[in-house]
């Protein structure tokens, strides 16, 4: 158990996000002297290319303003030649306009015309040459930073994020990828529940343990059908005949614009991320908790929930108990009504997990109104555990190296610390609920060794989690079917394993489009039926399946492939 971590919120704060950008710092200083980089020489030449910027920027500027000078010219020029066409052609009906437009469109068209050749376009021809030599001696200031950077740009490696996790807490250990041994531990020892199906698909997973249990963040891409509202109209026109205050027979128009529409169905696409963790604790327990965002409500708001809650958990333990239900109500209400698991199904395990400490904790972290506070979904089915939080959609689970380099010092040290601590933020708050939970601390309590044959387990080199990721990561466009108009739904089969080999099937589930009309019948202000136009879009399912074969390292085959998570994917 990781003492630090007995309040999770307090270490934060107090402790954990100080340590770990101090690793961070570290870290990075550790690289600057084992590349032996020059950084006042690196700074200096960007204090150089600074300043050219500066100077193309005011060149840019001045350029820009005379382009528009010449522009503004040109029209004049333009005008004084209208003038004198104009002139020419009223010498017939008016000699004294005629001559007075031609003197003024000659003057003004000569005038226009020596300006821009003699004054304007020197000028701009001129700027020009001075900020294209600036251009040239900023790009070779910016080469020039990138050469004295090369040694520690190339020491940054796509792992950086994970390590400065683990210093930051020993207990963490990351994976390249979500391996096979982590699906057998889930599938064997952590009722895994597997949210596979064919209206969703792998984009990304970020795997390791945390205290010797196996945790997996999947982001999905997921395919719902839901509906479209379209709208169409319809211009009407008709004569009224009617007798006016005389008694006269007379007649007026009327146009009227007629609406409609029709709802049909639409395919719509979302990404979610989900952290997934697997804990022996409270092996029998399940529940769900909703988020609710009490953070950004006021204490007297928090009060009238609990006060109005707690009698909706007495009445709830009154029915269990007249019913043989197992559901009572904690002595501590703020907590039971803030975190609101009233599906709880073993009242003695629910009450091992959530200690005072573990119930304090909570509401804590529920209250916390610096970082995320209450914006994460539990749900807890026995020794399978799942977060979804609301910070986690823009979790960024994989920081690669590339994302670090530039050839300004100062901007790579700027990444790499944002980039580390936001990683680090954004982990550490996934974790929090389970953190909180003195329990979830431990290392597991029973033997993870397999139950099963390892060849029966491991039927592939990789699961599929990897396999859709990997898909996904050579894009869409890969496998979707020719007349494919909409996103994809990537879905893949093993077929064979071979010498390292996965050989998969992957099928592309999307929708070809047609257009359609519907003709709804409206009554239009004449008193007659009109049919209303309404244009829609019908989405035709298609589907096409490609063969490829996945291998970890380095190898490639075929024209189209990608490398990612260590691994690599090629279309057969």
């Amino acid at each position: 158990m990781d003492e630090k971590l007995m309040e999770p919120l307090k270490y934060y704060e107090e402790q954990g996000k100080e340590e770990h950008l101090e690793n961070i710092k570290a870290h990075l200083d550790s690289l600057v002297t084992e590349s032996g980089v020059d950084l006042e020489a690196n700074r200096a030449t960007v204090a150089k290319w600074k300043e050219e910027q500066a100077t193309i920027k005011d060149l840019s500027r001045v350029l820009a303003k005379f382009k528009a000078f010449r522009t503004l010219l040109i029209i004049a020029l333009l005008a004084g030649i209208g003038a004198v066409i104009g002139g020419i052609y009223t010498f017939g009906d008016d000699i004294l306009t005629g001559v007075i437009l031609l003197v003024a469109g000659l003057a003004v068209g000569i005038v226009s015309l020596m300006v821009v050749i003699k004054k304007v376009n020197p000028v701009i021809r001129d700027t020009d040459k001075v900020l294209q030599e600036h251009k040239a001696t900023a790009a070779a200031l910016e080469k020039e930073g990138w050469e004295q950077l090369s040694a520690l740009n190339a020491l940054f490696t796509d792992e950086d994020v994970y390590r400065l996790v683990e210093k930051t807490l020993p207990d963490f250990a990351f994976e390249k990828s979500f391996t096979k041994e982590q699906e057998r531990l889930f599938a064997e020892k952590y009722d895994f529940v597997d949210i596979n199906d064919d209206e969703s698909s792998m984009l990304n997973t970020l795997s390791g343990k945390y205290a010797g249990n196996p945790f997996v963040y999947i982001r999905r891409k997921i395919h719902q059908m839901g509906t479209h509202t379209y709208h169409g109209s319809l211009v009407i026109h008709w004569t009224e005949v009617y007798r006016d205050s005389d008694g006269n027979v007379q007649t007026r128009e009327h146009t009227q614009t007629l609406h409609a529409s029709v709802t049909k169905p639409k395919p719509y696409y979302r990404a979610e991320t989900h952290l997934l963790y697997g804990n022996q604790a409270a092996p029998d327990l399940s529940f769900s908790r909703t988020f609710s965002h009490i953070e950004r409500k006021s204490d007297k708001s928090i009060e009238r929930k609990v006060k109005s809650g707690e009698h909706k958990l007495q009445r709830q333990a009154a029915r269990a108990l007249k019913h043989g239900g197992s559901f009572q109500e904690m002595a501590n209400s703020e907590f039971d009504v803030l975190f609101g698991a009233n599906d709880r199904d073993n009242e003695v395990q629910f009450r091992f997990m959530y200690t005072p400490l573990g119930q304090r904790n909570t509401v804590a972290l529920l209250r916390d109104d610096q970082n995320y506070g209450d914006d994460f979904s539990f749900v807890k089915q026995k020794r399978f555990n799942a977060i979804y939080s609301e910070h986690a959609q823009g979790f960024k689970m994989n920081v690669f190296a590339g994302e670090y380099r530039h050839f300004d010092y100062e901007v790579v040290r700027s990444r790499f610390i944002n980039l580390n601590v936001a990683f680090f933020h954004s982990l550490f708050f996934d974790f929090a609920p389970f953190f909180s939970v003195p329990a979830y601390l431990d290392e597991p309590c029973a033997s993870l060794e397999s139950d099963k044959d390892v060849e029966e387990c491991y039927r592939t080199n990789f699961p599929y989690y990897e396999h859709e990721v990997l898909a996904n990561a050579l894009g869409e466009k890969s496998f979707a079917h020719p007349e494919t108009r909409t996103d994809a739904i990537l879905k893949t089969k093993a077929l064979s394993k071979d010498n390292g080999f996965d050989t998969v099937a992957v099928t592309a589930y999307s929708y070809a489009t047609a257009d359609r009309i519907d003709f709804v019948p409206v009554r239009g202000g004449d008193d007659n039926i009109h049919n209303v136009p309404v244009p829609w879009i019908e989405y035709l399912p298609i589907e096409k399946t490609t063969h490829v074969q996945i291998a970890g390292g380095d190898v490639t085959i075929g024209d189209e492939s990608a490398c990612y998570h260590g691994m690599n994917i090629s279309v057969m």
